[in-house]
């Protein structure tokens, strides 16, 4: 068989398999590459759009069972990948149950509704955000109940079960809290791997900041509404015993950084250099206080109403330094600065949202409290701890992309601000 770092190379690449997907599937070889997730000598899964049809792929290794062993479903392909389209994957039994109307729609309707017995319930179903083998949100609009729903699968129903108590604990919680609220929780459907809340209208923060040119007020005032949830989110008392331990992630950060020395021997030199000074400037930062953290925070995640700032996606919800928050919603701005750089446009705003990162940063210090040095030197270690995160992710999906090597640049500039403020 080719060697590993071949066949991932070409897995990664949609001019070469869009030809072979094409003539397994049928239909245009029109492909991009939407999501991957690359294990050195474990697994490789990447998300394919193949001409408007979403298609898993999952590199298969000699003598590993194929995917989960749940089913041996889908066909295999070159360079020995077997891929499925959506709704199929073995990882998510209920998504194809989460997808269909007329299973979902009903389900809904009688746990929000059990005593209306109304026969004619159309559903509509808008499918959000889909990971292969982990989750897929949608949003149901089920006719004639009002609001809509969000509606998650998980390969996990534990996990599940744990989103749905934690959502439901802390949408109690957030009503004592000035501008912090949670989704309306539902409750579990399907086979109690599929969790239910009630969709909020709102604009999300990463929209504000989509706009050209510098960000306008408004994407200042929500990034001040932002830094004011959060800090809201870290008094509130611990409702899991979630534990998110950041050193174990780094240690996760070298290894994955070795594995790709076969594909790119100069991104993982450089890549296992920032994790190896994250983990040796670890020691010297100032006390972490640990509380709950929403493990997942980025601007994407903040719902703006006029007097509220709902927080989405509790996933990644656990028990951690709360500055890991912080660090990594700075770190999303830094992501965009770069991403607007590499493709020249809205020249000039990178120092905007270098600004934005101030003004994130001292409003959560002021509603939560806390000396400003200690929190700063934190958040900027955090916030390269993110950057690194972010670039080995961004390898995995386009290893030709300067992307990646340009996101652990700025990881290296945020650990010399460190530093310089020891």
């Amino acid at each position: 068989m080719r060697r590993e770092a071949e066949r991932v190379a070409d897995v990664l690449d949609p001019r070469v398999m869009a030809p072979r997907l094409a003539a397994a599937l049928g239909g245009a070889a029109t492909c991009h590459v939407l999501d991957a997730k690359y294990e050195p000598g474990v697994r490789a899964t990447v998300l394919y759009d193949l001409a408007g049809r979403l298609v898993r792929g999952d590199l298969l290794y000699p003598g590993a069972v194929e995917l989960s062993g749940r089913d041996s479903s889908g066909c295999v392909i070159e360079p020995g990948m077997c891929v499925r389209v959506f709704p199929d994957d073995p990882d998510l039994p209920a998504l194809p149950w989460l997808t269909d109307p007329r299973s979902l729609g009903p389900a809904l309707a009688r746990l929000h509704h059990p005593g209306d017995s109304r026969s004619k319930i159309r559903c509509q179903i808008t499918l959000l955000r889909y990971r292969p083998g982990k989750r897929a949100t949608v949003l149901a609009k089920v006719t004639p109940f009002q609001p809509a729903f969000v509606a998650k699968a998980y390969h996990k129903p534990d996990k599940a079960a744990a989103v749905a108590e934690e959502a439901s604990a802390l949408a109690a919680l957030a009503t004592r809290g000035r501008t912090l609220r949670f989704a309306p929780p539902v409750g579990l459907v399907g086979e109690g791997d599929v969790v239910a809340q009630q969709a909020v209208d709102g604009t999300t923060l990463d929209t504000l900041l989509a706009g050209r040119g510098a960000p306008g007020e408004r994407a200042v005032e929500g990034v001040r509404r932002a830094a004011r949830a959060l800090a809201e989110l870290h008094e509130l008392p611990a409702v899991t015993q979630r534990q998110r331990p950041v050193v174990a992630e780094l240690h996760r950060f070298a290894t994955r950084a070795a594995g790709v020395a076969a594909l790119d021997p100069g991104f993982a030199a450089r890549a296992t250099h920032v994790a190896d000074q994250l983990l040796d400037r670890h020691g010297q930062l100032p006390p972490a206080t640990l509380g709950p953290v929403h493990g997942d925070c980025k601007p994407s995640q903040f719902l703006l109403s006029d007097t509220r700032v709902h927080l989405l996606d509790l996933d990644h919800f656990g028990i951690s330094d709360q500055v890991t928050d912080v660090g990594t919603f700075l770190a999303t701005l830094r992501q965009l600065a770069v991403r607007r750089h590499l493709t020249r446009r809205m020249a000039g705003t990178g120092a905007d949202l270098e600004a934005l990162e101030r003004v994130f940063l001292r409003h959560y210090v002021a509603t939560r409290g806390g000396d400003p040095d200690a929190v700063g030197r934190r958040s900027r270690w955090q916030q390269a701890v993110a950057l690194e995160r972010k670039a080995l992710r961004a390898f995995a999906r386009a290893p030709r992309s300067p992307l990646a090597p340009a996101l652990l640049e700025e990881a290296h500039r945020c650990m010399d601000s460190v530093e310089r403020a020891a």
